[in-house]
């Protein structure tokens, strides 16, 4: 099962708004972008804020979070709030969601469930008078009705509540959960206390991570008998098994946490390992996290920033792992390692795809990945002028979601594929920022074409860098930005009449700076008169890739055709592709490279 929209009212500073998360290409992870207070945040706890799991991480539930529903009302409604704050979550199930759906009917009801839809909604009402909640009024709504047929009875009917509830039920049990990390749990506690009646918040969480890596060893272990119990004992025999448990977390914790770090950083840590300390003092027992350097022992709260985010990072993510339905997860992280090195924040980037679902915000562009431009979004304030800060009002909220391409399209200014994310979010490359150099396509098909026959079909080392435009006729914006950073780049249009018709165009706009860095197709070959990157394939290719991702669509299409392509890159998926098509390509990228100067590297 997977969420394929939220959608928010009143909630905080969202008055309406919608996030679409099912036209992304079964993509897995999706991108919040937007400038400080534009709202990110607040999205994230308004999906965190779906409720609707028995399992509850304590410190991670905006419900606790929030110690009163009350601070959700929009704050220019707190005077006299008389409506609705809604979530509503839209689910797809999958083929094993309905038959255990199907065989919860059968087995507890005798009922052979004959229609239900596999979209759904579910939606969570908060009613509210003279902005007082009126929790007797909550309501809890589902869009499907379940109709089968009982027993040995021949008429198909709707279900009774009773039964339609069971059904509910059985559906909830199915959702991914929902884990929200805000930053404050990157800031790693010197003492993890761990008795239940201990009220902090963050103790709280950590406690089930503890419990975590108690499953991870696989010997039936847990937090109250083995560990609580223990450190509280007097007796010699206790404390010989608590040291026992206490080396056997210790490997599991270090070869977990850093076989992950050696593998998403690309660093060989050795000498190094976790230690753990236990004791009591007035708030009750604890376990205190410790790295051991070679000789020197040091708490996780005196290694470096860097050093801390990324062991408490493995260690959230990691260890979650060993519980039930892991790939039925739903991460959301707000700013992750956004005040760490460039380097470490690329390499961060590349862990998010071995994790089941991801939604995170960001600011740097470090955190923006290409092959998930269709899964990002733009946040914006409507109702703050970034322009006229001495105007800047809390209470003017307005937040709304733009789909990063529509947002493009609805913004003239910002009408290419990058320039929207170097605007929105006020980035401008430092004095030292090596800017690679880049080819500049028609559009985002040319980009995923040329990134998949790279990247997938050739396994190139070092492919090229492709920038996608919006089209061939609205690439200005691109060539000032690069002319101004005065960064090598060229400019890749079709060999049709309008592609040649913008290169004479682009030609005379901006003179001798860009003369030699606009071709055409047929400026490779002479033969490719008319073609783009689509002609490069043969008939039978484009039908063979289309139906990758399409496979009862027997006439091609190349919306269809572009669309697997974008997915057979996501997903890294081969296809059959000839010798003629190779060289083509293979003539092409080789061009491409000897015109920008890096035939030799």
């Amino acid at each position: 099962m997977k969420f394929t929209f939220f959608a928010f009212k009143n909630f905080k500073g969202i008055e309406d708004q919608r996030l679409d998360l099912s036209k992304s290409l079964n993509s897995k992870v999706f991108t919040l972008v937007g400038l400080n207070e534009s709202g990110k945040t607040t999205i994230l706890e308004a999906i965190n804020y779906f409720i609707y799991k028995q399992e509850k991480l304590d410190a991670l539930n905006l419900e606790n979070l929030v110690s009163d529903i009350h601070n959700l009302i929009p704050i220019n409604k707190r005077d006299n709030f008389n409506g609705c704050i809604s979530i509503q979550a839209g689910l797809e199930m999958d083929h094993s969601d309905l038959q255990a759906l199907r065989k919860m009917f059968k087995d507890k009801h005798n009922i052979q469930l004959t229609n239900t839809s596999s979209t759904i909604t579910y939606t969570q009402n908060y009613y509210f008078k003279n902005s007082t909640h009126q929790k007797e009024r909550n309501e809890k709504l589902w869009s499907n009705d379940f109709k089968g047929i009982k027993g040995k009875s021949k008429f198909n009917k709707k279900l009774s509540n009773a039964e339609a509830i069971d059904g509910h039920l059985a559906i909830l049990s199915r959702i991914p959960s929902i884990l929200y990390f805000p930053n404050f749990l990157f800031d790693f506690p010197d003492k993890i206390y761990l008795e239940a009646s201990i009220e902090d918040k963050k103790d709280k969480f950590f406690q089930t991570i503890i419990q975590d890596v108690l499953d991870s060893l696989g010997n039936d272990t847990n937090l109250q008998e083995h560990l609580i119990d223990r450190i509280n004992s007097a007796d010699e025999k206790e404390k010989r098994n608590l040291n026992s448990l206490i080396g056997k977390m210790q490997k599991q914790l270090t070869d977990v946490i850093f076989n992950k770090w050696n593998q998403i950083l690309n660093k060989k840590i050795s000498k190094i390992e976790v230690i753990l300390f236990t004791g009591t003092d007035e708030k009750g027992s604890y376990l205190e996290f410790n790295i051991k350097d070679d000789v020197d022992t040091y708490r996780i709260i005196e290694r470096s920033l860097g050093f801390r985010w990324f062991f408490v990072y493995i260690l959230l993510t990691q260890f979650r792992s060993f519980r039930r339905n892991y790939n039925n997860v739903f991460f959301l992280f707000d700013e992750p390692a956004s005040n760490l090195h460039p380097s470490a924040q690329a390499e961060l980037l590349k862990s998010f795809e071995k994790l089941p679902n991801v939604l995170y915000t960001t600011h740097s562009h470090y955190l923006i990945n290409p092959k998930w431009l269709e899964s990002t979004f733009v946040i914006k304030n409507e109702a703050i002028d970034y322009n006229k800060e001495e105007e800047y009002n809390l209470k003017n909220t307005d937040v709304r979601i733009h789909k990063y391409r529509e947002f493009a399209v609805n913004h003239p200014n910002q009408s290419n594929y990058f320039q929207p994310i170097l605007e929105v979010l006020d980035y401008r490359p430092a004095n030292l920022e090596l800017i690679p150099d880049v080819i500049i396509t028609e559009g985002k098909n040319d980009f995923y074409t040329f990134s998949y026959i790279q990247q997938v079909i050739l396994n190139e080392k070092n492919p090229l860098k492709i920038i996608p435009g919006s089209t061939a006729n609205n690439m200005e914006s691109l060539i000032s930005l690069y002319l101004g950073w005065g960064s090598n780049f060229l400019i890749l249009l079709d060999s049709d009449v309008a592609g040649l018709k913008q290169k004479k165009r682009y030609e005379e706009l901006f003179g001798l700076s860009i003369v030699g860095k606009v071709v055409t197709y047929q400026d490779i070959d002479s033969k490719w008169e008319g073609k783009g990157s689509e002609n490069l394939f043969t008939k039978s290719e484009q039908l063979h890739i289309q139906k990758k991702c399409y496979p009862l669509e027997d006439k091609f299409s190349k919306k269809l055709f572009n669309r697997s392509i974008q997915e057979c890159y996501i997903g890294s998926h081969s296809a059959e592709i000839g010798k003629q098509t190779l060289s083509a390509f293979q003539k092409t990228i080789e061009f491409l490279k000897v015109n920008l100067g890096l035939n030799n590297q």
